[in-house]
């Protein structure tokens, strides 16, 4: 891809005011004191988190070509090793895992194979893609559903305050900066990122809870399965 259609490509993602907001100046020093208060009401009574020391600056975007669809769109990327947030999603990430519903995914495509054989022959089948599905994960509602997962399911509790887990997944994935491919400041203020340690944690979180919903009122077909 040549330079021109890929700035222009990359202008147009960031554009997005659903998605994307402008920063007028770097928050890393204040969402540092932010992310400490957090850590401090979470470790009341056990230690989850380390407090965040040092210096931090904002991350930064990027995007890689979709090769495989018309048009070459791109897919952003925002790194976020050097924010504040980055290790704090990186250990929320290792404690809210294991609340994934994992009913309805597979982890490879030999399992998906060892599900088809099991089913009837001359069956129909159809393969289902969301497109850009981190950056459409609606941060709110995949939070309450975290949240409820976490506080109103058949497992243990975690026990950090539920108003504390949800400020801090808030502040993780619509506070930390990052400089665009122009070198200007922007938060993403829905959606997740990719390069963000919550990124794939949300995007499984979010497709449970539209399977929950849909299946709720219709039956699944007869063998589903999602990865």
């Amino acid at each position: 891809m040549d330079k021109t259609s890929y700035l222009e490509k990359m202008d147009t993602i960031l554009e997005n005011p659903a998605k994307f907001q402008r920063l007028q100046k770097d928050p890393s020093d204040a969402l540092k004191k932010k992310i400490n208060n957090l850590i401090q009401q979470a470790n009341r009574t056990t230690k989850h988190f380390n407090k965040a020391v040092g210096d931090f600056r904002p991350g930064y975007s990027y995007g890689t070509v979709k090769t495989h669809k018309p048009g070459n769109p791109l897919r952003p990327i925002i790194a976020q090793i050097t924010t504040p947030t980055y290790y704090v999603a990186k250990k929320l990430n290792g404690l809210l895992t294991p609340y994934v519903p994992t009913g309805r995914s597979v982890s490879s495509v030999t399992e998906f194979i060892d599900l088809l054989r099991t089913a009837p022959p001359c069956q129909d089948i159809a393969s289902l893609d969301v497109e850009s599905l981190f950056t459409n994960v609606p941060v709110e509602e995949t939070i309450n559903f975290i949240l409820d997962r976490v506080y109103r399911s058949d497992k243990p509790v975690i026990d950090i305050p539920e108003h504390v887990l949800k400020s801090l997944l808030e502040t993780c994935t619509r506070e930390a900066p990052f400089l665009s491919h122009r070198g200007e400041l922007f938060r993403q203020v829905d959606g997740v990122a990719m390069g963000s340690p919550l990124g794939v944690l949300f995007a499984n979180m979010y497709m449970a809870y539209v399977e929950e919903k849909t299946f709720h009122h219709r039956p699944p077909p007869g063998i589903y399965a999602r990865w």
